[in-house]
């Protein structure tokens, strides 16, 4: 992410105003779990996290994005206790018009414990507030052949 966020840097400084350039943002969200039981004795009760996306435009109105973070799984059981995932994703981002988005993400999840791997996929939907400020509503999910974790997410991103 190191390396994308500093080539891009150069690039989104040549033309500020191309419908091409690359945008790099932060983000932070919170959600609600769709899957709430993990096991018998184990339910997820609140999701949080953060990421980092580089959008490259390749078109006035389609961009290709990469992004990487951190989901933070609170789980309620014999001692309350959390789990993260690292969720790698790249996707398509169609903007329908100066403000409102559509964002279609696959990838990979990689778990905290043993380093144990997942099928990631993320469509959302999104508003531009300003140049600058962005929020989306994102349905993530992970699943493997015995586990399915999913969650609806708000997510706030403030672009450079």
């Amino acid at each position: 992410m190191a390396v994308i966020a500093i080539s891009t840097a150069t690039v989104q400084a040549q033309d500020k105003m191309s419908p091409k350039k690359t945008v790099i943002s932060i983000a932070v969200n919170a959600g609600i779990p769709t899957t709430t039981n993990i096991t018998a004795k184990e339910s997820i009760s609140f999701v949080m996290g953060g990421d980092i996306q580089a959008d490259f435009g390749v078109a006035k109105s389609l961009k290709i994005t990469l992004s990487g973070g951190l989901e933070n799984y609170s789980v309620k059981g014999d001692k309350l206790s959390s789990r993260s995932i690292i969720p790698l994703l790249g996707g398509v981002k169609f903007l329908f018009s100066d403000k409102f988005y559509g964002h279609a993400q696959l990838g990979y999840g990689i778990g905290q414990v043993g380093g144990s791997g997942a099928f990631a996929y993320a469509p959302s939907i999104g508003y531009n507030f300003s140049p600058k400020f962005d929020a989306s509503v994102k349905y993530l999910a992970f699943s493997t052949s015995t586990l399915n974790v999913g969650s609806v997410n708000l997510r706030l991103a403030y672009d450079f």
